[in-house]
């Protein structure tokens, strides 16, 4: 590689924004770190999803999901709007291409929590759309956040203490499965209890390696 071009891959990295996929299984704290992770990085924004589910009191619409009626959803479903989505206990939630597109075009690093059905269903549409020429200064890195074992996920849930007793056991039996789906990310962090700030900085690191990474 001569110096040139070199240089020309230096003033590339620069320019890198990496669109950041959190996954994991149901309560492993994929909304705590993805907070974390703003509150940390004032260039990292958020990529907001969309639900069918009822607006809880202390949520706010754009900033937490953009909230739709049911109907709305799949009239949307319909017209194709949504990259990915799924149905979960009854709601659905997914993301809109448009949003997606929005995100990627800002220039920044783009964080995108997301159920670990839905990356099984976006995973190689990602990875070939940060590729495309429409996103020049664009990669992603997929990480899948989780825990040492099923018990810490049991009393987490315990503690949200947000929804019915059969409807915790459904979201227990939908997690059982979903920890074992980590092979469909490239990167796999444990969320250790009480060591947020140590999660968020390994995907930090994350992060800044797939910035410079080259691209062969």
């Amino acid at each position: 590689m001569s110096s040139m071009r070199i240089s020309q891959e230096i003033e590339k990295q620069k320019k890198i924004g990496v669109l950041l996929v959190l996954t994991g299984p149901t309560a492993v704290g994929k909304d705590t770190i993805m907070q974390l992770l703003l509150e940390r990085n004032n260039k990292l924004v958020r990529l907001v999803t969309t639900t069918s589910r009822p607006k809880r009191p202390n949520e706010v619409e754009g900033t937490d999901y953009f909230f739709v009626e049911r109907p709305e959803f799949e009239k949307l479903m319909s017209e194709g709007a949504f990259l990915e989505w799924v149905e979960y206990l009854g709601h659905y939630k997914g993301t809109q291409m448009k949003h997606l597109k929005e995100a990627l075009l800002t220039g920044h690093d783009v964080i995108w929590r997301i159920d670990v059905r839905g990356v099984k269903n976006i995973k190689q549409r990602v990875t070939e759309m940060v590729k495309d020429p429409e996103f020049p200064t664009c990669t992603s890195a997929f990480v899948f956040l989780t825990v040492p074992n099923l018990e810490i996920l049991k009393s987490r849930m315990e503690k949200r203490a947000t929804e019915t007793e059969q409807v915790q056991q459904q979201g227990l039996d939908l997690a059982k499965w979903e920890m074992d789906q980590y092979d469909d990310s490239d990167y796999l962090v444990v969320n250790e209890e009480d060591r947020e700030e140590g999660t968020a900085e390994k995907i930090e690191k994350i992060v800044e390696g797939e910035r410079y990474k080259i691209n062969k």
